[in-house]
């Protein structure tokens, strides 16, 4: 290294003599020398990382340092992005053409853009090590431009609490089947090289997903996945109607497990009568059996025990109960005709569990509702329990407050390619609400200022006026709040001002008052007519919300009345909201509005 650097010296050196600059040769060389000397050790450093990254230049380019959310400025709207600390063999073209995958053919508008966004690069095309490039996560919406193919681009998705890659594809990319899902996850774990845990997505990431859900690659996937896939399931309330329980053992099992019983397919069943001992293949006959109360009963399926035979097994002490099933009988009439049997009283499943509670009705369905024998003369919890193919369908939050009303919530889990055994649905996750709570004021004229204050409007109090009513007759009159809506000027009046000082109003101030008699009017009409004095179509009624959108109709449902506006996702109600259901319309990212 200093042999290098005394011939880049003495080189130096003639230049400088040859063009007469000998005053400053021997000053610059003692210079030269001195850096040399200084800078062995560094440079023999910077060797030894040039070296180690020439032995990884045919890995994926990996950046080490974190990468964090931004926004900045770009034609008055605020752009997100990630800043990004430029490495050794970093370009703007592998940055974004390779590396997130956006379309060479309009690298040069890319430029353009990335140099508006980082004015303090000179030259955005051109990076230096060290520089901080901003790089906006939307390029192409950015520029206007609409992506039509996963060849012409991506786009970055950022990572939400509690995303699961699965997850995101499913909601993201719209694709469903183990097959599909694994072929999409290969894909974007290309589009990812530089990631490399994807069991655990920290919030706020972001992670590149295909422009496209329609490639090639993934239709092959998703035609594969349609062969390998069970027809789609409508889960209703009557889905244990539609199913055969001969061909649906392992589920009803399931369902006599949350009722307590225990379901024995296997071994034989031996009941003592009277002739002798009978053998019960359990296999043919599964038997249902309570061990804490030594109930057991005998299941056949197709009705194959005489009645000779079942009358000797239910006549004899202890008596065993047969239920007997014709060929081809549903898994709701199986289980209906045990809970008969084994002493669970029934109530109509059309007719939903109601609970009010304070201003909130909540209604309960399910495809069976039973009442269990009391036990030591306590009162026992209605249990309901439904069918899905929806892990975590009712929050845990929502089964504890029927828990405490007294309903017993249970959810079984359909059998899946996924999961074959079923089970009970698992517990859905607790985020917080994220609706808003808040209170309009009980006096009429403070309830007018906030209806016109949530609309964003502008408007005045006690406008003074002097009009004339006819020649020679003028009157000073006031209207007490006055606001423009859709081009129109809004007088409203808390007092009579009768026909003839509205019509000189309306002729010489171009304001259209109407007259509203707090007094007389309720709050709810009020607010009715001030939905209808900005266009706004809403009635005031009971409005009902699902406790899970994709879940069967009626499954769980909250009732309150009020007026409901889903484009504002407004809820406004004179009842009141047990704070244990809050939670409930938080989660559907709801602002509630009470009223008095």
């Amino acid at each position: 290294m200093e042999g290098s650097t005394l011939r880049r010296s003495t080189e130096l050196s003639r230049r400088l003599t040859s063009k007469g600059e000998v005053s400053v040769l021997h000053r610059l060389a003692k210079t030269i020398l001195a850096v040399a000397v200084c800078a062995t050790p560094l440079l023999s450093s910077v060797r030894a990382q040039e070296q180690g990254a020439a032995s990884s230049r045919d890995e994926p380019a990996q950046l080490r340092l974190q990468r964090t959310l931004r926004s900045r400025e770009y034609q008055g709207k605020s752009v997100e992005g990630e800043e990004r600390v430029i490495r050794p063999r970093d370009t703007l073209w592998r940055i974004l053409v390779q590396e997130k995958g956006l379309s060479e053919k309009r690298f040069n508008r890319y430029v353009i853009l990335i140099g508006a966004l980082n004015p303090r690069l000179k030259r955005p095309d051109v990076l230096q090590v060290g520089d901080i490039l901003f790089i906006p996560l939307e390029a192409d919406e950015i520029l206007g431009i609409k992506v039509t193919s996963e060849k012409e681009g991506t786009r970055l998705y950022r990572v939400k609490r509690g995303d699961q890659l699965y997850k995101i594809l499913r909601e993201q990319l719209g694709i469903q089947g183990l097959a599909a899902l694994r072929s999409a996850a290969e894909q974007v774990k290309r589009l990812n090289p530089d990631r490399k845990n994807w069991d655990n997505l920290v919030a706020g990431a972001t992670i590149r997903l295909p422009g496209a859900v329609g490639s090639a690659e993934q239709a092959a996937a998703k035609q594969t996945a349609k062969q390998e896939e069970a027809p789609a399931r409508i889960v209703g309330l009557d889905y244990g109607q539609k199913i055969s329980v001969q061909e649906n053992l392992d589920l009803l099992a399931l369902v006599m497990g949350v009722l307590g019983q225990e379901t024995s397919r296997e071994g034989e069943e031996l009941v003592a009568l009277r002739e002798g001992t009978v053998h019960i293949d359990r296999g043919s006959y599964p038997v249902i059996q309570n061990p804490k109360k030594g109930q057991r009963v005998i299941l056949d399926l197709q009705s194959k025990i005489t009645a000779a035979l079942q009358s000797k097994l239910e006549g004899d002490a202890p008596g065993v109960p047969v239920v007997s099933l014709k060929k081809g009988a549903s898994l709701h009439e199986a289980v209906t005709s045990l809970l008969s049997r084994l002493g669970f009283q029934t109530l109509p499943s059309n007719q939903p569990v109601v609970v009010q509670d304070r201003g909130v009705a909540v209604q309960v369905k399910g495809e069976w509702m039973v009442i269990p024998q009391e036990e030591s003369g306590a009162a026992q919890p209605v249990l309901i329990i439904s069918l899905t193919d929806l892990p975590g369908q009712t929050p845990d939050y929502l089964k504890d407050y029927l828990s405490l009303k007294g309903m017993n919530l249970k959810e079984i889990l359909l059998p899946s390619p996924n999961s074959p055994a079923g089970g009970l649905a698992s517990p859905s996750g607790s985020g917080a609400a994220r609706g808003r709570f808040e209170s309009w004021p009980a006096d009429k004229a403070a309830l007018v200022d906030a209806f016109l204050n949530d609309y964003g409007i502008s408007f005045s109090n006690d406008r003074q006026f002097s009009v004339t009513l006819r020649d020679g007759i003028r009157m000073d009159t006031k209207v007490d709040r006055l606001f423009e809506y859709r081009g129109k000027k809004i007088g409203l009046s808390f007092r009579p001002l009768g026909d003839e000082v509205k019509k000189a109003l309306e002729q010489s101030q171009g304001i259209g008052v109407t007259e509203l008699d707090l007094k007389s009017l309720s709050s709810r009409e009020l607010i009715a007519w001030l939905f209808a004095a900005v266009g706004e179509s809403a009635t005031y009624r009971e409005q009902r919300f699902q406790a899970n959108d994709r879940a069967a109709k009626d499954k769980l449902a909250l009732a309150i009345s009020g007026y409901y506006l889903p484009q504002r996702s407004l809820l406004l109600t004179d009842k009141e909201i047990p704070k244990e259901l809050e939670r409930f319309f938080g989660e559907k990212g709801l602002r509630v509005v009470r009223f008095q």
